[in-house]
């Protein structure tokens, strides 16, 4: 496998989810697959859904075409690549038909949550019992009957952060597609191809997702898309490459949270405001990120925007992380922490300020 194929990869799922998304649109205006406004909505038409379908299908389209005629030399795991690809392939599907699911019935918080969980525990299952483990620094301590438990917490947390995350046109699609092509070039640099190519197809799909998506949107990717996106965005986090030879093992956790640290953060905020005022954890409203800066005067896209910016300065981040030396990359996280509180800070005092007016 080459860097070539890499960007075949990239280039084939964008061409195909441009393809697909308005033949999904088709589909779901057809069969009444939409969302309709409310109070905890922006938009204020009638939107077809399926675009998740269209992303999930220009990915798995992609990643059969790699196996079938790449050998996936290259790789960095001890997954063999006819069977990662079908692996990858199975995990996603499965989590796109429970978003279906939501998306077609309207289930519950809750029942959205434990179906969530109980996806990505038989998705993550399989995947622990073939070795791809959120391993770390516990391989080899007393500890490492945790490495299972933490993966299958790991994938669960994130599918769900990304879940949240689509709450803005455009929002969801542009940060995971940013987070993948992140941690396809991190893992290009590192040498892990198959990771490399599982990044670039999962980019290329989203990005081509993203240009029906931006604001305003003409279809939704939906829980079948949001699902799919955040369990893929934690299956290549557990497998991809992120310490050189010889580095400490614990640094390498920091390079996937900080590609990540967007839904992450939205996820922590929103919890956070949910729980300080005396809200259901799990009740939906319009108290994310970019409700809030929108309720500071941004309008949509330049919300939407700031947010996406975020995400390449914490992506950028975590590209110089392995070429740092242990204690600077400590030193750099901390920096991006720190970063991160100032940013939660000015918000929350802007707010009060806006509120008190």
């Amino acid at each position: 496998m080459s860097t070539k194929e890499i960007g075949l990869a990239f280039f084939a799922a964008l061409s195909a989810s441009v393809l697909l998304t308005p033949l999904a649109r088709r589909v779901a205006l057809k069969y009444r697959l939409v969302d309709k406004p409310d109070r905890r909505k922006r938009h204020m038409m009638t939107t077809p859904l399926l675009g998740g379908m269209a992303i999930y299908l220009s990915f798995a389209m992609t990643i059969i075409a790699g196996m079938l005629f790449l050998n996936g030399t290259g790789s960095m795991i001890s997954l063999g690549w006819r069977s990662m690809c079908v692996m990858v392939i199975t995990g996603a599907g499965l989590m796109s038909v429970v978003g279906l699911v939501d998306d077609v019935l309207g289930l519950s918080p809750v029942i959205k949550l434990a179906l969530h969980t109980v996806a990505a525990v038989l998705a993550g299952f399989v995947f622990v019992t073939k070795g791809a483990l959120l391993s770390l620094f516990l391989t080899g301590s007393s500890f490492a009957w945790l490495t299972a438990p933490l993966t299958v917490i790991w994938l669960v947390g994130i599918t769900n952060s990304v879940n949240l995350l689509d709450h803005a046109d455009g929002l969801s699609a542009g940060a995971c597609a940013i987070a993948a092509i992140f941690f396809s070039i991190v893992n290009l640099i590192s040498g892990n191809y198959s990771i490399a190519f599982i990044s670039a197809a999962l980019a290329g799909a989203t990005i081509g997702f993203l240009f029906y998506n931006y604001n305003p949107a003409s279809i939704f990717m939906g829980d079948c898309g949001s699902n799919m996106l955040g369990f893929m965005l934690g299956i290549i986090a557990v497998l991809g490459v992120y310490t050189p030879e010889g580095s400490i093992r614990e640094i390498a956790i920091f390079t996937p949270v900080l590609i990540l640290a967007l839904p992450m953060i939205d996820t922590a905020f929103v919890l956070r405001y949910r729980w300080k005022n005396g809200r259901p954890l799990f009740d939906a409203d319009r108290n994310h990120l970019a409700h809030r800066l929108m309720r500071l005067g941004l309008s949509h896209n330049q919300a939407v925007r700031v947010l996406l910016v975020v995400a390449v300065l914490m992506g950028t981040l975590a590209l110089l992380l392995p070429t740092l030396a242990p204690y600077q990359a400590i030193l750099l996280f901390a920096h991006a922490l720190g970063l991160i509180g100032l940013f939660s800070f000015f918000m929350n005092r802007a707010e009060t300020r806006e509120i008190r007016k």
